[in-house]
This record gives C-alpha cells, sequence and structure tokens, in this order.
C-alpha cells in the first residue's frame, strides 16, 4: 500500500534546496509523499521495509483483543510509466487470557499504469488492479483468525493526487490531496449454506462479499512551502516534512456479507530525504467494527532510484541500453 517517485527535473537556483529529492514522485513542483493508510498515485522503483501498524480490535467479551502487523513491499517499474508490487505481511493477534495466534498474510501483487501528469495544475492520475493470492498465507486456525481471506480477489482501481498550487493565497498551496477508489471482485461469492444447530447461527462457504474500498489523504508539504512560497528559514529538517491526515474506508458490496462499513484515521508527520523517507501516524478507528482505541503506524521507505540508479532504481526495459 504506500509508492512515490520523482518525475520533473527542475530547474533555477530557487530550486537547490529540492535537489536531495531528484527521486520522488512529482507532478509540476509538488510532491506526492508515500501515504500509508492508501496508496499514492506515482508508479515507482522503492520499498517499504517495513510497516509496523498497532491496532487494538473491537471488543469481545469484555476483552479487547490487539492486532500488531508487520508488512513488506516492493515495488519495481517494468517502463517509465507502468510497473509492478508484491506485497506480504506477517500478523500477531493477542487475546489476554488466550494463546497468541500469528500467521503470514495472503501475497497480493498489483500493476499500476501513470496514465496522465499535468505540472502546470500539479495533477496525476494513475490506473491499476490489484489481486490477492489465497492459500498463499497462514491457513486453517491461524488464517481464520487473522481474517485471512481463503478465496482470491482482483481489485481494479483509480489513484489520483492534486496539488494547491493554483490557488491565489499562497500559504495554501503546499496543500495537496490524493485519493483512491477501488472495487475488489471476488472468485468465490460468500453464500449462506446452513444454519447451526445449536447456535442458530447462519452459517457460510469460504466465500467473501464484493467490496468497495478507498480513501483520501491531505497533505501540507514545508518544501513546497519553502521553494514554491516564501523561504521561512527554516531549518532543512524541517523544510523536509510532510505533516499528513488520511482516510481509508471499505464498504460491502454483495450479500450476504459478515462485515459493515469499516473506516480508519490516521494523523501523522513523513520526512522525506533523497534516498529513504519515515511516516507515523496515530490510527484513529472510524467505528466499532474498525477497531477499539487508537493505534499507532510507521514506515520506513527506501528509494532505488537514488540507492541503485543503475541496477533497481532503472525502469527492467532500461537495464539492457
Amino acid at each position: 500500500m504506500y509508492q512515490i517517485r520523482f518525475l520533473i527535473a527542475l530547474t533555477g537556483a530557487w530550486l537547490l534546496p529540492m535537489q536531495s529529492v531528484l527521486a520522488h514522485g512529482f507532478a509540476g513542483p509538488h510532491m506526492f509523499i508515500s501515504t500509508l493508510l492508501i496508496d499514492d498515485p506515482n508508479v515507482a522503483d522503492e520499498a517499504s521495509v517495513p510497516t509496523f501498524m498497532f491496532l487494538p480490535q473491537p471488543e469481545d467479551g469484555g476483552v479487547t483483543p490487539a492486532l500488531y502487523n508487520l508488512s513488506f513491499e516492493f515495488d519495481k517499474r517494468i517502463t517509465e510509466n507502468f510497473g509492478f508490487s508484491l506485497g506480504m505481511g506477517y500478523q500477531w493477534l493477542h487475546t489476554p487470557g488466550a494463546r497468541t495466534v500469528s500467521g503470514w498474510q495472503n501475497l497480493e501483487g498489483a500493476l499500476k499504469y501513470k496514465a496522465y501528469v499535468n505540472a502546470e495544475h500539479e495533477f496525476m492520475l494513475s490506473l491499476g488492479v490489484s489481486r490477492e493470492f489465497a492459500r498463499t498465507g497462514a491457513t486453517g486456525g491461524v488464517g481464520v483468525a487473522l481474517d485471512n481471506d481463503d478465496t482470491s480477489s482482483t481489485t481494479p482501481t483509480i489513484f489520483w493526487g492534486k496539488g494547491f498550487g493554483d490557488l491565489p493565497i499562497g500559504f495554501l498551496r503546499p496543500l495537496a490531496v490524493t485519493g483512491t477508489l477501488g472495487y475488489q471482485i471476488a472468485d468465490k461469492k460468500l453464500k449462506v449454506i446452513g444454519i447451526d444447530a445449536d447456535s442458530g447461527d447462519l452459517l457460510y462457504n469460504n466465500g467473501i462479499s464484493n467490496q468497495w474500498n478507498g480513501g483520501l489523504s491531505l497533505q501540507y508539504s514545508m518544501r513546497y512551502l519553502q521553494t514554491q512560497v516564501k523561504d521561512l528559514g527554516l531549518p532543512e529538517f524541517v523544510n523536509k516534512l510532510t505533516p499528513v491526515a488520511e482516510v481509508a474506508w471499505s464498504s460491502p458490496a454483495s450479500r450476504p456479507s459478515q462485515s459493515g462499513p469499516q473506516y480508519l484515521f490516521g494523523v501523522g508527520i513523513n520526512y522525506t530525504a533523497q534516498s529513504y523517507a519515515l511516516t507515523v501516524e496515530a490510527l484513529i478507528p472510524g467505528n466499532r467494527q474498525t477497531g477499539s482505541h487508537a493505534g499507532v503506524i510507521a514506515q520506513f521507505h527506501l528509494y532505488f532510484d537514488d540507492l541503485f540508479p543503475n541496477s533497481l532504481g532503472k525502469p527492467i526495459t532500461g537495464w539492457w541500453q
């Protein structure tokens, strides 16, 4: 869930403070950071190693389980604007008074194409499709406890980003919005197959329901403020920061469904250097289905075009040139 890359070489002496981030994703002078709850609109050569998340789960009989997740993602360009990603994670579900359950999540792969960039209006649009491969993670009791899907699914998605550089108010121009919207299509639909004779609960097959998912992020780039609006003489460390707020959501799109809409908010700070980025956000559940208390998410992000410019940092089609 998390890609960013530089697209346009900027010139002029007043742009020299930006030369340390010539690897990252720009639409005009605006850089879209790598966000944690939703994917950014860029196509890149990079990796998240790792992303850590902690989120208390909905209470069950007065007990609050705690979910820990450590995930990894690798992104690689095939051509300048077309690439793929692979991601997987390991989860721990700790319930007080019970055995901690852990296991690998299913493997996810994705393709993304950067279809349009308007540098003048700081706009970027990409199209993608992701695939979750069932039974590639933990199965059986562990898989069920960690909500690993037992059937594969495909999710076409649209990604976009827009900087506010068009605004006439200078101190609002460093703002940017990014968003995603996708529709998950299950290989095997969820169906009711009977009723439990003892509890009276409905029994389901091992399918899943289709669902909508997406999100938004709001960013304020201190780098943009320094280089495009007004240099306030702040320390260089501060000029590499981007305060960010995110929301990710999902909602069932077919019946029956075993879960309702879920909303998760993130508020934090991003630091982007030349070859890496660090981001930390507080997680705030939007409803009880999402979680019971606040959590945290943090990510260490690497940019291969700075670290390995002649190999992993180049599109695959450029390896033989």
